[in-house]
């Protein structure tokens, strides 16, 4: 084993450490936070409705063909929330991979439950709703569908009080 040169200091590498720390640190606040620290927004807000997007990834089996699924909360005031809330089958979500819409034969199911009733809730963070506010969770499932791609936009779109809602989902993870 080598020995260190007689006139370096023994602190010299916790020294060389706080600053190189320092210096990452300094860099990341100044806004150059390496593309694994930084963190997508998950959470859309338009006027008094919110969508938080809980999951996007495959669901994976060894005996089913591939499934890919989204898991979405929306949250609308309370007065009239669920009577106003209308979700259609043929524009809930749409998905795009590297520039280009999904488009495929897979079969597509949603469901709209309470964040318990959710599959694999455990998976999940629970968002708590803001007062005076309700959540309902959506699971869409598409059998049929496998996604290569590491990131996709997602489009979610509904109708809450006669009025179309569009949340428009940049460079979400696939997990």
């Amino acid at each position: 084993m080598k020995t260190p040169p007689k006139n370096r200091s023994p602190y010299a590498s916790i020294i060389a450490f706080a600053l190189f720390t320092a210096l990452a640190i300094t860099r990341i606040g100044a806004g150059e936070t390496p593309a694994a620290a930084q963190k997508m927004p998950l959470e859309k807000r338009q006027g008094d409705v919110r969508v938080i997007l809980l999951r996007t990834g495959p669901i994976v089996t060894t005996n089913s063909p591939p499934t890919f699924e989204v898991t979405y909360v929306v949250e609308i005031p309370n007065q009239g929330a669920f009577s106003d809330l209308h979700f259609y089958s043929t524009n809930e979500i749409t998905l795009v991979a590297r520039g280009k819409r999904v488009d495929s034969n897979a079969s597509m199911a949603s469901g709209s439950m309470d964040f318990k009733d959710l599959p694999r809730p455990s998976e999940l963070s629970n968002p708590a709703p803001r007062d005076g506010y309700a959540m309902l969770a959506e699971e869409i499932t598409f059998t049929g569908l496998q996604i290569q791609a590491k990131q996709i936009d997602i489009k979610i779109q509904f109708v809450w009080r006669g009025t179309d809602q569009l949340f428009d989902f940049k460079n979400v993870p696939v997990k």
